[in-house]
């Protein structure tokens, strides 16, 4: 988990604030799980805090601007090839996933769509633009919040994902909804608070079926294991226990929302170990 300097990939998404909710800077980091290395068009929070602060503009104002420079999606997401999916950056990346997965809600179906998710999550810029849509836009009812679960042609992609992007990726955008819904909610933001406690729901989904898979389950349940361990007081030894300690460190989080972090971690575990 490269936490170092807290990297938004490509702020122009860094919130789909301009692109659909008007979140805060915050909530998009939290929301989409895109820290660390992200890619060449990585812009830190701080840096988007001084851009707001010198132009005296909101942090969604900079956000919504910066959004203009992503390209647009195409209208079929079968326009692109799987190779141009595997190289596309995490402003493309995140674009694309918009047509692929509204096209899936659709009802689209079949090996081209499934070869194109899969490479969208066999690399890091992938999974994150990919996470952008999935875990946040509210129309994704069949694909995301079905009650039989994930839908068969994501479940695929997710189990078949690069784990050393993943499986972080994944526990992050569990915990900071978490957190980040109690802090809207303390705030009266009762719409914000919703926002992050879909993505947190979603986020769950994705995490237990990572972790109770039977070939993709191991590595991932160490990730969660050493999350969880840092999350109490006294972190787990050892070098990735440390970042954890640091991530949750890093974001501040007061006792309640450690709490409900630990709360949901253990889900994640509970479910896991069955």
């Amino acid at each position: 988990v490269h936490t170092g300097g807290a990297a938004l990939a490509a702020i122009g998404l860094c919130l789909a604030a301009a692109w659909r909710s008007q979140q805060s800077i915050g909530h998009a980091a939290e929301a989409f799980g895109v820290l660390g290395r992200c890619g060449r068009n990585s812009v830190s929070i701080r840096e988007v805090r001084r851009l707001a602060q010198a132009a005296g503009r909101s942090h969604g104002d900079v956000a919504a601007s910066m959004s203009a420079k992503m390209p647009a999606p195409p209208a079929d997401p079968l326009e692109w090839s799987v190779d141009d999916v595997r190289a596309a950056d995490f402003m493309g990346s995140a674009s694309y996933a918009g047509s692929l997965c509204r096209a899936l809600e659709q009802g689209a179906d079949g090996e081209e769509y499934q070869q194109r998710l899969s490479a969208m999550l066999g690399h890091g810029d992938g999974a994150r633009g990919f996470f952008v849509t999935y875990l946040t836009d509210p129309a994704l009812t069949r694909i995301a919040d079905a009650p039989e679960g994930i839908a068969p042609v994501v479940a695929s992609a997710l189990r078949g994902a690069d784990l050393e992007v993943v499986a972080p990726l994944a526990i992050m955008n569990l915990a900071m909804p978490t957190a980040t819904a109690l802090a809207h909610a303390a705030k009266g933001d009762e719409a914000a608070a919703a926002r992050s406690a879909l993505t947190a729901r979603r986020g769950l989904r994705v995490l237990q079926l990572l972790a109770s898979d039977a070939e993709a389950g191991a590595p991932v349940r160490e990730q969660l294991r050493r999350a969880r361990e840092a999350a109490d007081e006294t972190p787990g030894a050892g070098a990735d226990g440390g970042e954890w300690h640091q991530f949750y460190k890093r974001w501040k989080y007061g006792d309640e929302q450690m709490a409900a972090v630990r709360s949901v971690l253990d889900d994640a575990l509970g479910v896991s170990a069955r």
